[in-house]
Formats: C-alpha cells, sequence, structure tokens
C-alpha cells in the first residue's frame, strides 16, 4: 500500500535535514495517515486518509 491520502492525493514530500552544524542530509516527510470509515451515498467504506482531511469530514458533517 502507497503512503498516499485517499481524498486529497497528498503523499511523502522531500527536504533537508539540518544540524547544529549546518550539515544537509536529504531525508523524506511522510504524510500522517490514517485509517478511517466514512460516508459515501449513506455507505460507510474503509478509506486511508491524512490527517487534515479526517479533520475537515467531522467539520463538513456537523
Amino acid at each position: 500500500m502507497s503512503r498516499v491520502c485517499e481524498i486529497c492525493g497528498k503523499g511523502k514530500m522531500a527536504g533537508k535535514t539540518v544540524s547544529h552544524a549546518n550539515n544537509k542530509a536529504n531525508r523524506t516527510f511522510e504524510v500522517n495517515l490514517q485509517t478511517t470509515t466514512i460516508e459515501v451515498n449513506g455507505k460507510p467504506k474503509k478509506v486511508t486518509a491524512c490527517t487534515k482531511c479526517i479533520k475537515t469530514a467531522r467539520k463538513t458533517t456537523k
């Protein structure tokens, strides 16, 4: 399973780790993905979504 949000498509991003000595090394930033259940057309469906999408979905369903 790839580390990509099924709702917004957000995936891993690349950046640098910077030490106190200002040494730079490549690293990746993973998305905070959670498995959750959402309703699609009245039916519950399990999806892997980022926490930002889960938070937005809870706000809009209230």
